[in-house]
């Protein structure tokens, strides 16, 4: 079974980090495109009344995190009726939030978009129409969650990298139709085709969960413990969460009132860039959660510990196949795509991204964490820490004067955090090992990458970087890394099963 598990997860993992490289490929030539087409002016309405719903449905992405693990532990718990009970309080939940962010958004939301935001008077029905279909199109995103969580709880990860790239490609058809059709207005015609993709992706959720999954029916009567758990789950995981938040804008923040909006500017595309990096190697975490929850509610837990030991240091292994030639070229590829980036763009991202290794440790301990249920402790100790950067930030840069330490900071303890939770983790399951997953999961794999970012550099470093001797640079590291791994990360077991599936399609290499 262990054996069946690992393949499943490794066509997962496939699956989902093919899907973000074509999703993101796919989304900056869109947000590029449709820059041109709407205009620098009707892009910001857009993006700043959109960011009104989302901020009004901030508890979306918590309860989607908080359905997922519930289904997940009762599908391996083996309990179907606990499972359906579950899928159906998720969903009624769901339901109330939709309400929730509906009235909201009807009152307070339209209040704000028609006497707050900085509008010129000719846009103001765009802006209404923009506004209206925006949060048609969140609360088709709220009623897909339970669906999406219970096919993630399934690991059919197939199917949902599959609607993923046709919502990425559909959106991609709504910019070339705006930019080919002519409209009477541009943005009202966008916003509207953005409401339909998401009711079409929303429906294939829905519609494949339906006929997939028993479970996957709502009952008016629900059980009120679960509906409970799920809350009060989700309360916890809304304070870390909005620590996190908090502590991210927050540097922004800072950096304006030291430096200004050049500052922010850097700030903001070294944040995008560790975002976009991030969400490669958290693709992978994604593939292990189910598996970890679930072995977890069987009671397994020396699979359950290997699984997380594997998670952590595989992610961190493909997270440093992106970070090395990425901070080794960083002044180049900046100059690629920005021609001119703002002054500490580059040295923010470089400590940015290895501030990233922290961060994915943080969410891979995390998903152990929340395989227990008891959340606690890690959303109060460790959302405090996040917390804790900001007056730390604050207090450097005032005394240094030199921005880039921010970043410092956050490094250090990003890494103290993880070092927290890893001690979360030991009083909430005994069996796990704090030193084992550090040496195994996270110190093994970060010496690898040291030495391949050496040995890169060494061979590079006199380089005048262009976009060839750039992806010349990715090769070297790529087979450094590969080698490394192989020989010093990969166990036992997995290398011969790999050398025998080698040698069975590739008998000439004679493995």
């Amino acid at each position: 079974m262990p054996t069946e598990n690992d393949k499943r997860i490794a066509k997962n993992a496939v699956y989902l980090y093919g899907r973000m490289m074509l999703t993101i490929f796919v989304s900056l030539y869109t947000s590029r495109v449709i820059l041109d087409v709407l205009g620098v002016s009707d892009y910001g309405v857009y993006n700043v009344v959109g960011g009104i719903v989302t901020i009004l449905g901030f508890l979306n992405g918590t309860m989607s995190g908080a359905t997922s693990r519930f289904l997940s532990y009762e599908l391996g718990a083996g309990n179907p009726e606990k499972l359906r009970k579950t899928f159906s309080a998720a969903l009624t939940v769901h339901a109330f939030i939709a309400l929730a962010m509906v009235v909201l958004a009807e009152t307070v939301g339209l209040w704000y978009v028609n006497h707050e935001l900085v509008i010129a008077p000719e846009r103001m029905a765009a802006a209404n129409w923009t506004y209206q279909f925006s949060v048609l199109a969140a609360v088709m995103t709220i009623f897909q969650i339970p669906y999406v969580a219970a096919i993630m709880a399934h690991e059919r990860m197939g199917y949902y990298a599959l609607v993923a790239m046709i919502n990425v490609f559909l959106k991609l058809a709504i910019v070339l139709l705006v930019l080919f059709v002519s409209a009477t207005d541009n943005l009202t015609v966008y916003a509207s085709l953005v409401f339909v993709v998401a009711a079409i992706v929303a429906g294939m959720y829905i519609i494949y969960g339906r006929r997939n999954f028993a479970e996957c029916r709502w009952s008016l009567r629900n059980d009120r413990s679960i509906v409970r758990s799920l809350l009060k789950f989700c309360s916890w995981d809304v304070y870390g969460n909005l620590c996190f938040t908090t502590r991210f804008q927050g540097v922004l923040v800072i950096l304006n009132r030291f430096g200004g909006t050049v500052l922010n500017a850097a700030g903001g595309l070294c944040a995008t860039v560790s975002a976009t990096i991030n969400s490669f190697a958290a693709s992978v975490v994604t593939a292990f959660r189910p598996q970890i929850i679930q072995q977890y509610a069987k009671a397994d837990y020396p699979y359950m510990l290997k699984l997380l030991n594997n998670c952590a240091r595989y992610c961190m292994l493909l997270l440093g196949l992106l970070i090395v030639p990425l901070i080794i070229g960083m002044d180049a590829l900046l100059e690629l795509w920005l021609v001119e980036p703002p002054e500490y763009t580059a040295a923010f991202c470089r400590l940015a991204l290895v501030a990233v290794c922290g961060e994915l440790m943080h969410t891979v301990i995390g998903v152990g964490i929340h395989a227990t249920g008891n959340v606690i402790r890690i959303s109060f100790i460790s959302g405090s820490l996040f917390l804790l950067e900001l007056p730390v930030m604050w207090f450097l840069l005032v005394w240094t004067k030199n921005p880039p330490v921010i970043y410092c900071v956050h490094i250090a303890m990003v890494f103290l955090i993880v070092y927290v939770d890893s001690l979360i983790l030991k009083v909430q399951l005994r069996q796990f090992k704090v030193g084992r997953f550090w040496w195994r999961g996270i110190c093994s794999p970060l010496l690898i990458i040291a030495s391949t970012f050496a040995v890169t550099f060494a061979v590079t470093h006199e380089w005048q970087f262009n976009l060839s001797r750039l992806v010349a640079m990715g090769l070297i590291s790529t087979s450094m890394m590969a080698a490394m791994s192989w020989f010093f990360a990969i166990d036992d077991d997995v290398r011969a099963r790999l050398r025998r599936k080698i040698s069975s399609k590739l008998p000439v290499l004679g493995f």
